[in-house]
């Protein structure tokens, strides 16, 4: 580093913060990769579905289809045995739950750190949710976490944000039971645990394709697994109680009516599929430059007191970094991490927010406000009631959270980011700080 090199990063990181009046970090004109991140490839692919007729799985026709694609190429890239995909992310998890045949109300464990639909899904398909702590350290479950006193037939285990789940170790402890893992890998696309991609490790696994996530079409899913049983029976469940051709079969849809369990249309858009055959090709170079700079970032900040990188388990030997999780282990009294976010945020001109609220208090998760499901949210209640989520409490008040995209930058973007947070930090105790915010 020059002599003016450490004079201009001895400045940025001092002075008055930026919203109490002073200058960013990062000046207003220096944007941020921009997200999604669309390829030529994207384009051709969009344009060859609006010329080929089939702009859906169930439309008639000979055009291959994208849909079939990228149930092959995605399983080929997890090393899975088969992909089924959906609209959602929430129907993937939905049609997870209703392929194991479990009975009207059985119970589901659920970490209570993690969106609303991986508890909800549970709900949908008429069971009811019990919410579980999550580990300190990581923000997922683990075999402390598993409750063996209640009665449950299926746990979610969701990775979070950059973090995988140990889920060989729970399935130590529930396999013996015959309690399936559903993974849910919304945040964990190409992570791996011991060369092992997220998705692969339980009995299912469950992606969200939505707009933020590391692997996006916009909107989308898909479920995969090993298990040539469940396959077709993932397949019915959304798509109307049809599955795919097999050979020897003939159907002008590429569909036939098996009819062995009652499914709905959750089908994935032919447009949504042709990007994400597209997109995935990209991933692979986004994961490298995410890792890097998380990497350089862990090495810049290692000595700033009181603040600290989420670190996923030394078993996970590939990230996929969803959402970049900021520690503040030590805040002064009065000061919120909301208010730290607002600061990150006025620094670098890039959003930066808290995590949101811990399940069994969340706005997201009411199902007493559904008559239709009565029953099941009255057992929600009376089961979650007593429970408390200390670690997930925990986490929910001390992180920060930035997107997947701030770490797409290259090294001058993430000193930027390490400056901003020493000189948030020294600024905690600035008086104009507004503790009752």
């Amino acid at each position: 580093m020059t002599a003016s090199q450490s004079v201009t990063t001895v400045h940025r990181r001092s002075g008055r913060l930026a919203i109490h009046g002073g200058t960013p970090v990062r000046p207003a004109e220096r944007g941020w990769p921009q997200w999604p991140q669309p390829t030529a490839q994207s384009s051709s692919n969009v344009e060859a579905v609006l010329r080929s007729g089939r702009w859906a799985i169930t439309s008639p026709g000979t055009s291959p289809l994208f849909e079939r694609r990228f149930a092959s190429d995605f399983a080929g890239y997890l090393n899975a045995r088969h992909c089924v995909p959906v609209d959602h992310g929430s129907s993937a998890l939905l049609i997870a739950l209703e392929s194991l045949r479990l009975d009207h109300g059985d119970v589901v464990l659920v970490p209570a750190l993690t969106w609303v639909a991986s508890a909800s899904a549970v709900l949908r398909a008429g069971l009811v949710p019990v919410l579980v702590d999550v580990r300190a350290d990581t923000g997922c479950i683990d075999p402390a976490s598993i409750d063996l006193d209640v009665s449950f037939r299926a746990v979610i285990a969701v990775h979070w944000a950059a973090a995988m789940a140990n889920i060989p170790a729970m399935e130590k402890v529930l396999e013996p039971r015959g309690i399936p893992i559903i993974e849910d890998a919304a945040q964990a696309h190409g992570a791996q645990w011991l060369g092992r991609s997220a998705g692969t490790l339980g009995r299912l696994g469950c992606f969200s394709m939505q707009h933020s996530k590391v692997l996006t079409g916009g909107e989308g899913g898909a479920v995969v697994t090993d298990d040539d049983e469940l396959a077709p029976v993932l397949e019915e469940l959304r798509a109307d109680s049809r599955r795919y051709a097999r050979a020897g079969e003939t159907s002008k849809l590429g569909l036939v009516t098996s009819a062995s369990i009652m499914g709905a249309n959750l089908c994935m858009s032919e447009w949504s599929a042709a990007v994400l055959c597209a997109q995935l090709e990209l991933l692979d170079a986004q994961h490298e430059t995410r890792r890097r700079n998380y990497a350089l970032l862990n090495e810049l900040l290692a000595d700033v007191p009181g603040m600290r990188l989420l670190r996923p388990p030394a078993e996970q030997n590939r990230m996929s970094v969803y959402e970049l999780p900021f520690i503040f282990d030590s805040l002064p009294e009065g000061v919120t991490t909301d208010r730290v976010a607002e600061a990150m945020t006025a620094e670098l001109g890039t959003h930066f927010y808290v995590p949101r609220e811990p399940l069994g208090r969340s706005p997201f998760l009411q199902p007493w406000t559904k008559p239709t499901i009565k029953p099941l949210a009255e057992r929600f209640m009376e089961l979650n009631r007593d429970r408390s989520h200390p670690n997930a409490e925990k986490l929910a008040r001390s992180a920060v959270l930035t997107h997947h995209s701030t770490l797409l930058g290259g090294e001058e973007d993430m000193a930027d980011v390490a400056d901003a947070v020493v000189k948030v930090v020294n600024g905690l105790s600035d008086e104009r700080w507004d503790r009752r915010r």
